[in-house]
């Protein structure tokens, strides 16, 4: 199936992409190919789904600025 019309997060880019997450239709620029979310369901789930190093102890709040 093809998609056309523009980014529903930037409203200005092609749609290349469906979030797997909230099936937004995003461009290039809002869709991570690695873990098939949009920019913004990667920023709920916490980033790029970086692990948590095995030496912290559970329970634990990491701050980062």
């Amino acid at each position: 199936m093809s998609v056309s019309g523009n980014c529903e997060i930037c409203v200005t880019g092609e749609v290349s992409h469906t979030c797997s997450r909230c099936a937004q239709m995003v461009c290039d620029e809002h869709f991570d190919e690695e873990t098939g979310l949009c920019v913004e369901c990667l920023s709920d789930v916490g980033g790029r789904g970086e692990r948590q190093p095995e030496n912290m102890p559970d329970g634990v709040d990491t701050y980062r600025f």
